[in-house]
């Protein structure tokens, strides 16, 4: 089942780590079932006032209850999507509840029921919608930072928020980038650690990290049964626009043209075609790797920024072509027709072992059949 995706996009900033250090709830860890019985009652709701406001279930089937705390009375259920007024309230405690899988440590929201009563849901199972909610979103996102990603985290992500919406120049999105990419890697082995996934149709929310971190985007892998985190070099493209230089202007074109279906690294360049779940063809022969590899030159003339990318990315394509397990969806004529403008190009970056694989990989294709190389796939030969 694939959950909504799609939060509000809003910043944070350090001071929500402070106001909630100040209004953390208190008791046990706590399970939301019946058999565990030792739950501490939050405290009397802080009035917020009445907003047009709504409230949006990210989990399916989130129990209302009749009052604010896990041991009263649940009176209905939320379907994934749905949207109902928010009632006004929200407790200044939080209560420490493992929904789908993952802990979380939120306040209680009150909300008007779809048959016009009025209800509480726990604040881990949705977000806040609405023109006036940014206040009300900013406090609950805090929070499940903080309960989730743990402080030290948290302090990191906000420090990455503000360097990408301050960035001034293509040096500082450098920097931006790279902090991301680290940021990346431990929000992913947090899933790993505390996200246990009991079935696929049974996900935890945790689409609200794209709110987070800028320039990222959230995605089910493992056929749906995984959460990971991508960058979306159209996202940050847009960004790298608005920067001094044209450096990091050219980096992220260069993470669209590798990634254009749509900006976001997936697990498969431009230059593969995905015909099942964990593989496909090489595209070798539509020109694609030779784009790449000229994006590449052009950014080696201009700058040294992002070179340890840059070079990534040109590698990722030469081991494309140079694959001996690979399989090919071109024809013969069009990939030979490849190879040799990248090898006429005479790119300065390559290398003269590059060249050499060039020139190894054109005398195989030309006799493709007895090489054992598969190609024309698209036609199924």
């Amino acid at each position: 089942m694939k959950l909504n995706r799609r939060l509000l996009r809003l910043p944070l900033f350090a001071s929500l780590i402070l106001l909630f250090n100040s209004c953390g709830g208190s008791g046990e860890p706590s399970v939301e079932s019946p058999e565990v019985p030792e739950i501490n009652t939050p405290k009397e709701p802080s009035r917020q006032g009445a907003f047009p406001i709504t409230v949006k279930a990210t989990l399916d089937q989130l129990r209302i209850r009749k009052q604010a705390g896990i041991d009263f009375d649940v009176i209905g259920s939320l379907p994934l999507g749905t949207e109902v007024p928010y009632g006004g309230e929200m407790t200044s405690s939080t209560t420490r509840i493992k929904l789908r899988g993952v802990w979380h440590d939120e306040p209680w929201i009150s909300i008007k029921t779809p048959e016009g009563d009025t209800g509480w849901v726990y604040g881990g199972g949705v977000v806040f919608l609405g023109e006036d909610s940014e206040e009300l979103a900013e406090m609950l996102l805090g929070n499940r930072m903080k309960s989730i990603l743990g402080e030290k985290l948290t302090e990191e992500v906000i420090s990455y928020q503000e360097a990408y919406a301050n960035a001034p120049t293509s040096q500082a999105f450098e920097n931006v980038f790279l902090k991301g990419d680290s940021l990346k890697s431990k929000i992913i082995k947090m899933m790993d650690e505390k996200v246990h996934y009991a079935a696929s149709n049974d996900l935890p929310d945790m689409y609200w990290l794209e709110t987070v971190m800028p320039g990222y985007v959230v995605e089910l892998v493992a056929e749906g049964t995984e959460y990971y985190l991508f960058k979306d070099y159209g996202q940050m493209n847009k960004k790298a626009r608005q920067t001094e230089g044209q450096e990091d202007d050219m980096f992220t074109d260069l993470g669209m043209e590798v990634f254009n279906n749509d900006g976001i690294e997936y697990w498969f360049a431009s230059y593969f075609v995905q015909t099942w779940d964990f593989g496909g063809h090489s595209l070798l022969g539509s020109g694609k790797h030779n784009d790449i590899f000229a994006l590449v030159d052009e950014i080696f003339e201009m700058t040294d920024l992002f070179k340890d990318e840059v070079v990534k990315f040109k590698e990722d394509a030469m081991k494309d072509i140079t694959n001996p397990e690979n399989t090919y969806w071109n024809s013969q004529a069009s990939i030979l027709k490849e190879l040799n403008d990248i090898l006429e190009a005479d790119y300065p970056t390559f290398s003269k072992k590059d060249k050499v694989a060039i020139e190894t990989r054109i005398k195989q294709f030309e006799a493709a059949k007895e090489n054992g190389i598969s190609v024309n796939l698209r036609v199924g030969e």
